[in-house]
């Protein structure tokens, strides 16, 4: 395995490296959110059309070449360079950091190259390599002479994903361009000679970067889906380790209730035991139970929704989202956890976060379960509703809903439920 230095370049004829590969990311910084994105640039380096940024609201190139998958720690793009266009020469690999937020908070973060199971390029950094900056160009994987190249770039900008947009000659739309081009940083890290002549492609459309941020209880918005789309709906419980000494109460658990618009009884996943299926009832699964998290590696657990389940089920459907510890994990207090949760589907990205001040009880060591939001869904889209609520203090109830009309009301009340392992 090659072990890289900012800066250093490879052939990938020297690494052992073909046409079809897998650039991973493991980037932590807490709580906070690290979005990467993959820029598909012209031989000026600049990007080609607005089908080539590949990142959370456009996850695939519509030639196959590049597609963008999350893990609980990880984020792929699996990468086939024979199918890229002849026009592209390069893939500029980047990072930008949510809100006010600096890459200075950066843990110890790699990049790696993989290919067949196996690591064979390997790049390290941290915060200390970087002051104020948003933004980082962590690797680049270009065409010169023919050959195909990698090169570890780790580089900071000053501006955040907007910035690298209109950097690489994008343009991003009104509502979205917050920030300013950015200025290459003159913090002290390492250099490249990495190009930066900029202009701007004529068929390139406005980019939408938006995410809706959902903090207040009742707070809420609408999702479209697409008719005779293959992707799942992907919703992320997040949060991270408290701190203290003990190694099991940051153990959360991401639960899912689901109620029909034509039953009174309602049905549960959670992992290991009952992770559902995406193809027959319930039509939610569970993809694994995370027992670890840290301050720089927060935990999650992902649940994927079939978006045709209201079709299944012949009317609305309504899902409660929960995160909970057992007594028998001990004490902890959720709000020292910060959970939160993620729902994606195409192009479209909504978050829940915790507000301490919508949740007071939450900051109490003996509530356990907490109630990040609330989904409706019909045929035509879902509507997710921040929730905020917790359990009572030494309570292990269950959260339960029930409709009124074409609403929900939450309860946590039913019967509690346990994994086993």
């Amino acid at each position: 395995m090659l072990n890289m230095i900012a800066g250093q370049k490879a052939k990938f004829t020297e690494v052992g490296i073909t046409q079809q590969f897998t650039l991973i990311t493991e980037l932590t910084a807490g709580v906070t959110v690290i979005d990467v994105a993959c820029f598909g640039l012209d031989g000026q380096q600049k990007l080609v059309s607005d089908d080539y940024m590949t990142f959370y609201n456009q996850p695939k190139t519509p030639c196959g070449a590049i597609s963008l998958q999350s893990t609980a720690s990880q984020q792929r793009f699996d990468i086939d360079l024979s199918k890229l266009p002849d026009s592209v020469d390069y893939l500029v690999l980047t990072a930008t950091i949510d809100g006010q937020s600096t890459m200075r908070e950066l843990g110890t973060s790699h990049v790696m190259l993989e290919q067949a199971g196996q690591i064979l390029a390997k790049y390290t950094i941290d915060g200390s390599l970087f002051n104020n900056e948003r933004a980082i160009m962590l690797l680049q994987v270009y065409r010169k002479n023919d050959v195909w190249r990698i090169n570890a770039i780790g580089q900071g900008f000053n501006g955040g994903l907007s910035a690298l947009v209109t950097h690489f000659g994008g343009e991003v739309a009104d509502d979205e361009a917050a920030d300013k081009p950015p200025k290459e940083s003159k913090d002290n890290h390492p250099q490249s000679n990495f190009a930066h002549n900029l202009h701007t492609p004529s068929t390139s459309q406005p980019f939408n970067l938006k995410k809706v941020t959902l903090d207040k209880p009742g707070s809420e918005h609408r999702i479209n889906l697409t008719k005779g789309g293959n992707d799942h709906l992907v919703v992320e419980a997040i949060w991270i380790d408290n701190g203290d000494t003990s190694s099991n109460n940051d153990d959360l658990d991401l639960r899912v209730g689901i109620l029909a618009h034509s039953s009174k009884d309602m049905s549960y996943i959670h992992a290991p035991e009952e992770i559902g299926s995406l193809t027959a009832m319930p039509y939610v699964q569970h993809q694994g139970d995370i027992k670890i998290a840290s301050i720089n590696e927060p935990g999650k657990e992902t649940v994927l929704v079939n978006p045709d389940i209201s079709k299944y089920y012949g009317g609305k459907v309504a899902l409660v989202f929960s995160v909970y510890s057992a007594v028998s994990n001990g004490a902890v207090s959720i709000a020292s956890l910060q959970p939160k949760m993620r729902m994606k589907y195409q192009n479209q990205v909504i978050e829940c976060v915790f507000n301490i001040k919508a949740s007071p009880n939450a900051k109490s060591s003996f509530v356990y379960t907490y109630v990040i939001g609330i989904a409706i869904i019909d045929e035509a889209g879902i509507t997710l509703q921040h929730s905020g609520e917790t359990s009572k203090r030494g309570s292990e109830a269950t959260p339960r809903l029930t409709w009124k009309g074409d609403k929900v009301r939450l309860k946590i009340d039913g019967a509690a439920m346990f994994k086993m392992s």
